[in-house]
């Protein structure tokens, strides 16, 4: 930039052309504080943060051999598979009895447990005295149901293609919109509500 044209320019898009300069010495600097200077100060910071910072051919390099970068990579991909494979779903063994007799036990609805078992309610909005209820009543750890609730939120095995319109399932409710929309009765509202005491 040889000059810069004076006009009412904001301060990022000054600053932003300022660092684009070839030179950050005095002169450009003088330069952008007489076209600019509402922007006097933050250009003199821009301008000493420039001056300190290294230039990018000062700094060395250490190449890394290629069989390292590649070991690193798969010690992350395993790492990262082993994360996927502790997040075990829970539901995932319930038969359409047993998740019946499941949502019986707990005192709600089926649709409730379906928006629990699909991830669609919110996990930090659920309830500790849930997820310990839920956990005792599949036989798994608490750690294991709260891992898995945090999840992302996933459509209920089949529904999909039963159904014409589309799933809100990639938008989460909190638990207090589950238990107020899930065709849960009175008294299993107070209940679930009275989790939270």
């Amino acid at each position: 930039m040889n000059t810069p044209k004076s006009f009412a320019a904001d301060e990022e898009s000054v600053l932003m052309a300022f660092s684009m300069e070839p030179s950050h010495g005095r002169e450009t600097l003088e330069r952008y504080i007489v076209a600019y200077p509402q922007h006097a100060t933050a250009l003199i910071d821009c301008s000493i943060d420039l001056l300190q910072e290294p230039r990018a051919d000062a700094v060395p390099t250490t190449e890394v051999p290629d069989s390292a970068a590649d070991m690193a990579w798969e010690r992350f991909e395993r790492a990262f598979q082993q994360l996927d494979a502790e997040v075990a779903n829970p539901f995932a063994k319930l038969s359409t009895s047993s998740f019946k007799s499941l949502a019986r036990s707990l005192d709600v609805s089926n649709l409730f447990l379906m928006r629990v078992r699909a991830r669609a309610i919110r996990a930090a909005t659920i309830p500790a005295r849930f997820v310990e209820r839920l956990a005792s009543e599949l036989g798994a750890t608490v750690q294991a149901v709260g891992a898995y609730l945090q999840g992302p939120p996933s459509t209920v095995s089949g529904q999909a293609f039963r159904s014409s319109v589309k799933s809100g399932v990639d938008e989460q409710i909190t638990f207090d919109q589950a238990v107020e929309t899930s065709q849960l009765t009175q008294e299993q509202q107070a209940i679930l509500q009275a989790l939270w005491d």
